[in-house]
């Protein structure tokens, strides 16, 4: 199955290795692992059945187990690290295209806030179907990314060179392109980067750094700090 029956009016090359229907076969449970091992991958986490029980909110024990399940069904392989077949790739893209597309729905056609979209996407990420997939991305435009910068799968997405906040120059300004997913799972963390701003598209500009923290603005609003958890995550141009 091509890319373009994903719907958008892009053509990759790249091919689809599952159907939906082959998809929808799956239990729920190896879209949520597929998922957060992809998510781990994107972020450069070490890929350890412990990181994505911690991902998940879930025990090793229940990870194990599901990922033992999946290995059977020829999704994942299991050396050092845990690491995803083509097939299994190809489930958890599927998956996460379907939710950064939902999250972009939620947030900009429904006005859902930022801390209720990634709680309700996790949701319909498991039920979404092409037809209502479709309508949505005509309905938003076609993006390439989520509302958070993280580029959806199978759309052409190109990236651009990009640091994070822990490595640029200070006094100058940049643009926000990208938050990983791990600063999504937070609500907490949500409320405090929508209530400073920092959000794709808004400019920034890093006066200082210390030890422990450093110290921005945003579209020339007061200065305020963040910690280098939360600047490492936080992607520029």
């Amino acid at each position: 199955m091509q890319i373009d029956e994903l719907n958008s009016p892009n053509s990759p090359n790249d091919e689809l290795i599952l159907s939906h229907e082959e998809i929808e076969k799956f239990p729920k449970s190896f879209y949520t692992h597929a998922e957060a091992i992809f998510h781990l991958q994107e972020v450069g986490i070490e890929i350890k059945q412990t990181r994505v029980a911690e991902w998940i909110g879930v025990s090793r024990a229940n990870v194990s187990q599901v990922v033992g399940r999946m290995q059977n069904s020829g999704l994942i392989k299991l050396n050092d690290s845990l690491e995803l077949t083509d097939t299994g790739l190809c489930l958890a893209k599927c998956i996460s295209r379907r939710h950064r597309i939902t999250e972009r729905f939620l947030s900009e056609v429904l006005n859902l806030p930022w801390d209720k979209v990634y709680e309700e996407t996790s949701r319909w990420e498991n039920v979404l179907s092409p037809v209502t997939e479709k309508a949505m991305l005509k309905l938003l435009g076609y993006p390439n990314t989520g509302p958070f910068g993280n580029p959806i799968p199978y759309s052409n997405y190109q990236e651009k060179k990009m640091e994070n906040l822990l490595n640029v120059e200070s006094n100058k300004k940049y643009s926000i392109e990208k938050i990983t997913e791990e600063l999504k799972k937070d609500a907490s963390m949500i409320d405090f980067l929508q209530t400073h701003e920092m959000l794709p598209g808004t400019e920034v500009v890093v006066a200082d750094a210390g030890d422990y923290s450093i110290t921005i603005s945003t579209n020339k609003s007061d200065y305020f700090g963040i910690d280098k958890f939360i600047a490492k995550r936080v992607f520029v141009s």
